[in-house]
């Protein structure tokens, strides 16, 4: 459908209008709004409504100049038209000179016209319709006695007492005019679909796209290539203050004419390599200017890493967050908000803490709040694999490379965690064979599969966790201190059960809960006297111990309430211990000459440091023992 508003002069055209278009042959194809007015009375035109304006005179160059998104088709005056008018102005007054006034128009037969109905012409062709008071005086002081012109002109002619003929538009011109309409509408349409297609493959492109014209300007550019360029303006600059690292392979299509492909180039300031191609626009025979196509490698790797990652049977997510961490102790609080704030950064990170404190659970809230969140999440005990596996896990192989190695081979978990995060469990229990591999991959972001000549690229963030102090193994020589180096960037230390303030409850009573809904089962409720138990109690596994007990108090539940006794027994569950080396023992503790102190540094020797075993030898409960190592600043 066609949209067009036709403005007329003067009403009788309005029905000249409306009789042309109801015999039109395309009026199924038109929406036409016909309006009433004369120049001065000309509206704002709500331009998204129309698709082109037709309008006369001095209206047409009004709306030409003030819409020049929409085009305006003139209805312009056909020499019937003029004859029509001149010969109506001489039968009704018998003029000796008549003033034609063409608004802006130069009629070259008008003279000769004039002469066939034997009278005399002067044309006025005012540009602005403002003038036409001044060119109605101009014609009287001309000699002329009648004015023949538009319907503007012949307001100030009647103002001026000059007779006057308004030069009224017939059917053809009309028609014309509806013609020349269609044809610019269709013709705008073409040419915005098409511009529209090319901006959109242009808009749409996974690559960076220019166009740089001849002399070096860049005139048409992407979202992509700004966005490599820092997001900072492109367009009509030229290609030596953007890109001037693609000057020379510019000045070398537009001087040979041949395109180039396959350019491997950095952008400077930034970590992104592109291939480039450069390919130059020919026109007439001319060269008139150059297309750059540059695509990111990075994003080539991404895509291999999404195919490597479906490949793989693993699932590689992070299930964990900070908001599963469950505590209320201030040292806590402080530790989650220093590992948010390694969150943000790309660093790598080391995590300390004793066995069982939740080290992974850390590693996959860190990964969770990261950038990388949307990456993979691969996690690997490098105490639970021996030295040759351990090293074909992290890096791959190819098939064949060794005895029994999988068809087609396999990738690493360095490859697997591509765009996301390695985490390496129990980091201190790496042979120093493999932290020499291990150090090469954080080194070069590059790996080799076993068996293969080639490197590939990987972009990993490293988290690794130890429940040994890294500065000593390193100084035993257990550890490469340049290795070190490149994992001890960030140190976030979790914090034993024991220090946790009263987070021992509030996890206990957490766990109960999960695991009675595991077991189907109603959650057993402590007693108050119970809780002073957990207290006292080391927790020397941490979480895990508290888990273990947690369990057992579910498994084991007498009741729906758990007494001091119950939960005495499940922290100090019966062992075994020799009958004979007992008694030999105990009575060498009941001597008075010993004082306490060296009672129980003889309990723990004897007993091989095993505090269950020296509490019974001492006929004390394990928490009491606890106490009292800890009044004597005890250790072994």
């Amino acid at each position: 459908m066609i949209r067009l508003l036709f403005i007329v002069p003067y009403p009788e055209l309005e029905e000249v209008v409306r009789s042309v278009l109801s015999n039109h042959p395309q009026r199924e194809r038109l929406n036409v709004e016909i309006q009433v007015m004369t120049v001065e009375d000309t509206p704002d035109v709500p331009t998204e409504e129309y698709d082109a304006i037709i309008a006369r005179g001095y209206t047409a160059q009004k709306t030409s100049s003030r819409y020049q998104q929409i085009p305006t088709i003139e209805l312009s005056i056909s020499s019937y038209d003029l004859i029509q008018a001149i010969s109506e102005c001489c039968e009704q007054f018998h003029p000796k000179k008549i003033a034609v006034c063409s608004f802006g128009q130069q009629l070259y037969e008008v003279q000769n016209i004039c002469r066939l109905f034997h009278t005399g012409a002067e044309i006025f062709a005012p540009i602005k319709h403002e003038k036409l008071p001044d060119t109605v005086e101009n014609a009287l002081k001309t000699g002329c006695d009648a004015l023949v012109g538009g319907y503007s002109a012949n307001i100030c002619a009647e103002r001026r007492g000059l007779p006057s003929v308004v030069i009224h538009t017939g059917k053809n011109t009309v028609l014309q005019a509806i013609d020349e309409a269609i044809r610019t509408v269709d013709q705008v349409q073409r040419e915005r679909l098409t511009a529209q297609m090319y901006k959109t493959i242009i808009y749409s492109s996974k690559d960076g796209l220019l166009y740089v014209d001849i002399n070096g300007v860049i005139r048409v550019r992407n979202r992509v290539i700004r966005e490599m360029n820092r997001n900072i303006s492109l367009m009509n600059r030229t290609l030596g203050e953007t890109f001037p690292f693609l000057c020379n392979i510019f000045q070398s299509v537009i001087k040979s004419g041949k395109e180039e492909n396959g350019r491997i180039l950095s952008i400077p300031g930034t970590k992104t390599i592109v291939s480039v191609s450069c390919t130059p626009v020919i026109a007439n025979k001319q060269i008139s200017g150059a297309v750059f196509n540059l695509s990111d490698i990075t994003l080539i790797q991404d895509l291999e890493s999404q195919i490597r990652r479906k490949m793989s049977e693993r699932g590689l997510r992070a299930r964990y967050t900070f908001k599963d961490i469950i505590y209320d102790s201030s040292i806590m609080e402080k530790t989650i908000k220093t590992a948010i704030q390694y969150a943000a950064s790309d660093s790598n990170i080391i995590i300390v803490g004793e066995t069982g404190t939740g080290k992974e659970l850390f590693a996959q809230s860190i990964h969770n709040e990261s950038s990388r969140k949307n990456g993979p999440f691969v996690a690997i005990n490098c105490a639970a694999l021996p030295e040759n596996l351990l090293e074909s896990e992290l890096f791959g192989y190819t098939e064949g490379a060794f005895t029994g190695t999988a068809k087609g081979g396999k990738m690493g978990l360095f490859e697997q965690a591509h765009g996301g995060t390695l985490f390496l469990d129990e980091i201190g229990e790496v042979s120093l064979t493999t932290q020499s591999k291990l150090l090469r991959a954080l080194q070069e972001w590059q790996v080799r599969r076993i068996g293969d000549n080639k490197v590939i690229n990987v972009n990993v963030r490293i988290i690794s966790a130890t429940n040994k102090s890294i500065s000593n193994l390193v100084e035993k020589g257990e550890f490469r201190r340049d290795l070190m180096y490149r994992l001890d960037v960030l140190r976030l230390f979790i914090p034993p059960l024991r220090s946790r303030e009263n987070d021992v409850e509030i996890l206990f009573n957490h766990l109960l809960q999960i695991l009675a809904s595991e077991n189907h089962t109603s959650m057993p409720m402590l007693e108050p006297d119970a809780f002073e138990l957990l207290h006292l109690y080391p927790f020397m596994g941490n979480i895990r111990e508290l888990r273990n007990i947690a369990e057992r108090i579910v498994v084991l539940k007498k009741s729906d309430f758990v007494s001091r006794q119950d939960l005495q027994e499940a922290l100090y569950p019966n062992d075994l211990e020799p009958e004979e080396t007992a008694h030999v023992y105990k009575e060498e503790l009941c001597l008075e000459a010993i004082s306490e102190p060296e009672r129980l540094k003889i309990a723990l020797e004897k007993c091989g440091g095993s505090r269950i075993k020296a509490a019974k030898l001492l006929g004390m409960d394990r928490s009491t023992l606890w106490r009292k190592l800890r009044k004597y600043h005890i250790t072994l």
